[in-house]
């Protein structure tokens, strides 16, 4: 873990919010110029399935992850890639995860992001849980704290909640909720900086943008996770609802790449 000079200090001081005492059990600043790797580890030479059946457009690429000015830097581009089974692949993306390396049951988790344009059509950053057992998807939950396609109709970020009592038979396929900060926010307002956050705890997760309660999932709704769950920040390409393509190419693909950017992470666990 990174941690900067003030994470140090409140690592042993807890805070109160929503009724709740928390002390810093994670953190990332992103400090120094490399992805510290005792903590993430890079997907590399990887794809992910599938959405609707097909899988996603990007090859993930350790090259695609970099630490800039103090910031977490997930980048698309439009590259032709040789993948597994010599498919070739035409963007290229990044994905790090803390399997195996950090993972938590119940507690806060949250970070600072900034997320692209939806004129990048069918890019697709997310931040994310997955539980840190094998457990076949989607058995174990997957919080999804936030996605974001990039798309010409909308311009919301998406809070979910995917689980199942069968390999594979997920109870809720369908994006659970979206947020815009109000109906006249400005177009691409998720540019700017948020904090996107999950409070977890044994009877409910609750889903907040800059510290607003826009969603929420418990007990008597759902099957809420029984094990601890890791991080995962990655940015795929859509396959299916507005995929870039020759006639809509996307922003920025071919213009330097497509930024995910995050400034911090921070994970809380209950004070006892």
């Amino acid at each position: 873990m990174i941690f900067g000079t003030f994470f140090w200090l409140v690592a042993t001081v807890p805070i109160v919010a929503r009724g709740l005492s928390w002390e810093l059990s994670f953190a990332d600043h992103f400090e120094g110029d490399a992805l510290n790797t005792t903590s993430w580890n890079i997907k590399s030479n990887e794809s992910h399935c599938c959405q609707l059946g097909k899988e996603e457009l990007e090859l993930y690429m350790p090259d695609e992850i970099f630490i800039q000015d103090g910031k977490l830097n997930v980048r698309t581009r439009h590259r032709a890639e040789i993948g597994p089974q010599q498919k070739v692949y035409h963007y290229t993306s990044g994905w790090i995860d803390t399997k195996n390396k950090f993972s938590q049951r119940f507690g806060k988790f949250e970070a600072n992001c900034s997320l692209p344009s939806r004129l990048a059509r069918g890019v697709w950053p997310a931040f994310w849980l997955l539980p840190e057992s094998d457990l076949c998807w989607p058995t174990g939950g997957e919080v999804d704290i936030f996605e974001f396609n990039a798309d010409p109709i909308q311009d919301k970020t998406w809070g979910s909640y995917h689980w199942g009592d069968k390999c594979g038979a997920d109870r809720a396929p369908i994006p659970g909720r979206g947020y815009k900060p109000s109906p006249t926010a400005k177009s691409d307002w998720q540019r700017d900086w948020h904090v996107y956050s999950v409070v977890w705890t044994d009877n409910a997760i609750n889903y907040f943008v800059d510290d607003v309660l826009y969603y929420s999932r418990n007990v008597s709704q759902v099957r809420l996770p029984t094990t601890a769950m890791y991080i995962i920040f990655d940015q795929a390409v859509d396959p299916v609802l507005f995929p870039p393509t020759k006639e809509h190419p996307g922003k920025g693909y071919d213009d330097g790449g497509v930024l995910f950017q995050v400034d911090w992470v921070r994970v809380w666990k209950t004070k006892r």
